[in-house]
């Protein structure tokens, strides 16, 4: 299917779905949700994929955020139905069974991060600006940025972030956890792809039951999700993927996958 916003490739056993609206910044708009929940889609039910790296054209904008131009032609109707959208692509690409890569290239500016924040791991260039800006031009992030940014770096970082609507460098965004890794723009794909295919070598199900596991710390009650965790335990001890991994150890081999 042609896609007019947003390009994607599979490269091995990754998917690479690259923002391809440099004129305006990859900015978000009603083509781009539909185009970025089809790819996330396709990424979620084909098994020949195993993640997903998010990306930009070019190498000054990650995702400016929402389209200013929609942003100003639509009413409120409009901007709650555009809202809840955008919070709906946000939380496929976080429950996505499969683990999700943002390699941040340039500005990634409030639905931009939002976006960013969304996947498991983040990878910057040294170019990067990252922020919650929305504050400067009197509205509030609608995409889930403050909750995600506050559980993310902690409740007084993002409190300073989001009250002063400023962007943070990609260095401050490390030293912050907002981002994993920093590296030269040149590097940027290669060290997203290698991160990818280091998780890749590890058992399909007990990828997606560690993210569910991880993702639930925030949501449920300690000594629950404690619990919660040992059962799974149980159930990847259980797999095929288990037993393979085990005996793959045992036998001094690399372990064949059956996502099973």
């Amino acid at each position: 299917m042609a896609r007019e916003h947003i390009s994607f490739e599979v490269e091995g056993k990754i998917g690479i779905a690259i923002l391809n609206r440099p004129e305006v910044g990859n900015a978000f708009d009603w083509i781009t949700i539909k185009e970025m929940n089809d790819i996330l889609h396709k990424v979620e039910h084909d098994e020949g994929i195993g993640g997903l790296i998010i990306a930009a054209k070019g190498n000054k904008y990650f995702c400016v955020g929402a389209d200013i131009k929609l942003m100003q032609s639509i009413d409120g109707k409009e901007y709650a139905e555009f809202l809840v959208a955008g919070l709906r692509m946000n939380e496929k690409i976080q429950r996505c069974r499969k683990p999700t890569i943002a390699a941040i290239n340039g500005w990634a500016v409030g639905a931009g991060c939002e976006i960013a924040m969304s996947c498991d791991l983040r990878i910057a260039s040294t170019n990067a600006r990252i922020g919650i800006p929305e504050l400067k031009i009197g509205l509030i992030p609608g995409w889930g940025g403050v909750f995600r940014l506050a559980r993310i770096v902690g409740q007084a970082k993002a409190l300073e972030m989001v009250l002063t609507a400023s962007n943070i460098s990609a260095e401050e965004a490390k030293e912050a956890g907002l981002v994993n890794k920093v590296v030269e723009p040149e590097s940027l794909m290669t060290e997203a792809k290698s991160l990818m295919q280091k998780i890749l070598t590890n058992a399909p199900i007990a990828i997606a039951l560690a993210k569910q596991i991880t993702r639930s710390a925030f949501e449920v009650p300690f000594y629950a999700g404690e619990s919660y965790e040992a059962m799974v335990s149980i159930l990847t001890f259980l797999s095929k993927d288990g037993k393979e991994g085990m005996e793959a150890f045992f036998q001094k081999r690399s372990p064949c996958w059956k996502g099973r």
